[in-house]
């Protein structure tokens, strides 16, 4: 009989992979984040939205891939200052946003792969109607158990933590910090040589 694993009641990661210690005080981002994800991401222990929500002060997270299964909340947001952080030819540099009337108070971010991230906005013509928000330039990914399925792919959690330490002006660290202590609790029982696997340079 498969014995069954016991959940940290505050992280909420199995007790053998604690993220635990590596939560600080919450980083208070002005720009209300709200996270679209796709089911398929939610048990995923290598998902980041779990660990943006023990360490945001504000976020909200949907589940769900189309449309009717968001309408509650998207329909609910200030449309004049949502946007969505996604790519493309008519998308605003976030390093811009500060040209946008009114400031941005919330920020839409699809959680999956690409090919189901691009499914959900496929099927959510609402967010088609918002404004998006891409990055210029990205910081070198850190989600190393990961493998990023486009050369310039970031983490959910990476992605946020960018765009709030740029429009915000947050301090990032601590969802980096967290982030890294992740990695090392979902690695830690790994054989040497399938571990270096994921940090070999």
């Amino acid at each position: 009989m498969k014995m069954k694993r016991t959940n940290c009641t505050k992280c909420h990661y199995p007790v053998t992979t604690c993220v635990c210690d590596y939560v600080s005080e919450k980083v208070k981002n002005r720009t209300k984040i709200i996270i679209l994800q796709h089911p398929d991401e939610v048990n995923l222990a290598k998902n980041t939205v779990r660990l943006l929500q023990l360490q945001l002060s504000d976020i909200q997270v949907v589940v769900g891939e189309s449309g009717s299964e968001f309408a509650s909340v998207l329909m609910g947001l200030p449309k004049e200052s949502t946007a969505l952080l996604y790519p493309g030819e008519s998308s605003i540099d976030a390093h811009d946003c500060s040209l946008l009337s009114p400031k941005l108070t919330h920020l839409v971010v699809i959680d999956g792969t690409w090919k189901k991230t691009n499914k959900i906005f496929a099927l959510t013509p609402y967010l088609h109607t918002l404004q998006k928000i891409s990055f210029s330039a990205i910081p070198e990914n850190q989600y190393r158990i990961r493998k990023a399925e486009q050369s310039y792919s970031l983490s959910t959690l990476e992605a946020v933590g960018h765009f709030i330490h740029i429009v915000d002006g947050c301090d990032n660290q601590p969802l980096l910090h967290l982030l890294n202590g992740m990695i090392e609790q979902q690695t830690k029982f790994m054989p040497d040589h399938v571990k270096a696997r994921y940090f070999e340079e």
